[in-house]
């Protein structure tokens, strides 16, 4: 009795097997070929789900009765693809700029270290939910440190996607920066800035103020003065950021460049920072993630 209860068992398995197909993919943006995570895939008509892996990957077991899946995001157009022999697919996703922008709800935190005279640093980044779907703010403070004499601060708080469409958008910037450096030069920096993006191109146009001293050259400045700057992303194998600026005063210049890039979670850049007799390059490396809330989740 016991062995028929056993081939009954393994019987109803293999017919259970045999009802349902394994499919397996990868989900891109439409245009950058860039994979996305986190995609929702669902079977239609059933309550079974998955989630795309950080490459874009995904597999799926689907009843040989049900025919169709759906793939949603946010950001991204839903999608409904009709099942046939392959069992392998490839899904191409549509932006839906009317929805909202995908760099909301990031935390990014990093160790960072100035070659030069700030060898013990930090920063940590923060961009929050949406508002009412559109903007995104964005802030951020960054600090390094001999712990003496010298120190740099970088603070920004940013309201990003203040208007927007697809493949163009223009922020609203502001950052401060605080220099000291051997009990010589005292800086510190207020901005405001426009950026604008058009295909992949963003330009920045705005207004500095600073208060520079440097002791040994007898130098006092107080002044304003006009920014601009220009920045790009580089898509694969490098998925890298790029951008320099610089702010023109009297008497006195600021240069600075960042490259920054993000794989797999793990974030790095290089900072270029320059103004007046001070100089300094910065290595930084950390973690970048998403943090879900329900409003989110409800999107």
């Amino acid at each position: 009795m016991k062995k028929y209860i056993i081939y009954l068992f393994f019987l109803i398995s293999t017919i259970i097997v045999a009802q349902t197909i394994e499919y397996s993919g990868i989900v891109k943006i439409k245009g950058d070929k860039y994979p996305l995570p986190g995609v929702t895939i669902l079977v239609k008509g059933a309550e079974i789900s998955t989630q795309t892996d950080f490459d874009g990957k995904f597999k799926i077991i689907v009843p040989d009765s049900l025919k169709i899946i759906s793939f949603s995001y946010l950001g991204v157009k839903p999608m409904e693809y009709k099942l046939g022999k392959e069992s392998f697919l490839e899904i191409e996703l549509k932006e839906d700029c009317n929805i909202c922008f995908l760099d909301a709800q990031q935390i990014s935190i990093y160790a960072q270290n100035g070659i030069l005279d700030n060898p013990i640093g930090g920063e940590f980044n923060l961009s929050f939910p949406t508002i009412f779907g559109k903007p995104t703010l964005k802030s951020g403070i960054g600090y390094q440190t001999n712990l003496r004499e010298n120190s740099l601060l970088d603070a920004y708080l940013n309201l990003e996607h203040l208007f927007f469409d697809c493949g163009y958008r223009i922020d609203l910037n502001s950052s401060f920066q605080s220099i000291h450096f051997k009990n010589n030069i005292d800086s510190k920096r207020y901005s405001i800035e426009t950026g604008t993006n058009f295909n992949g191109i963003k330009a920045l146009i705005g207004y500095s103020n600073i208060s520079f001293t440097n002791l040994s050259a007898n130098r006092i400045i107080n002044s304003n003065g006009p920014l601009i700057g220009l920045g790009t992303r580089i898509g694969r194998p490098f998925y890298v950021t790029v951008f320099v600026k610089t702010s023109i005063y009297k008497n006195l210049s600021e240069y600075q460049a960042e490259i920054r890039s993000s794989y797999r979670g793990i974030s790095g850049f290089i900072k270029y920072n320059k103004i007046g007799s001070f100089n300094e390059v910065s290595l930084g490396i950390g973690i970048q993630f998403t943090y879900y809330l329900k409003r989110r989740e409800k999107s």
